[in-house]
């Protein structure tokens, strides 16, 4: 009855862990005469570079995957290394959007690690958001916070 009692609260207390890891919070990014709306993890560390034409938000996550938001000009794009990942898709959605998709494998420990990535250009509004280094299992996850982004203009906001 004890080893019951102390599997089940093992079990809550890891799918309290596994949720809070998943939780999301809601942020506004503003650049030129729009604003970003994107949902980002709960745990992270962001960091901001500016330079003159623009800037880059680093959003570090508590699970190692990397998402960056550009906003600016006078970039090379993909931003993602194409010496450091594989492209296994790349398309254009309406002349405005390239979405590029990949994945990098590696050693590690005599075990080789698979991390993906997903690069979002909106090149209409000079923005660039993407993700990296994430994990397979977490793919799902990572789409939807690339999936919900919303940019607005702030100017006029009945245009997208």
């Amino acid at each position: 009855m004890k080893t019951c009692i102390i599997f089940i609260l093992t079990l809550i207390s890891y799918s309290s862990i596994v949720s809070a890891q998943n939780s999301i919070k809601t942020d506004t990014i503003k650049w030129s005469s729009f604003q970003i709306i994107i949902e980002l993890p709960l745990n992270n560390h962001s960091k901001i570079e500016t330079y003159e034409e623009g800037f880059f938000r680093t959003i570090s996550c508590s699970d190692s995957t990397i998402i960056t938001v550009h906003c600016g000009t006078m970039v090379n794009l993909p931003l993602i290394d194409t010496n450091k990942y594989i492209i296994t898709s790349k398309f254009v959605l309406g002349g405005d959007v390239r979405v590029l998709r990949g994945y990098s494998a590696f050693p590690n420990n005599g075990i080789r690690r698979t991390k993906y990535f997903r690069e979002e250009n909106y090149f209409k509004y000079g923005i660039t958001v993407m993700y990296e280094n994430a994990d397979e299992s977490k793919l799902c996850y990572y789409d939807s916070i690339l999936n919900n982004i919303k940019v607005i203009n702030i100017t006029n906001p009945l245009i997208k």
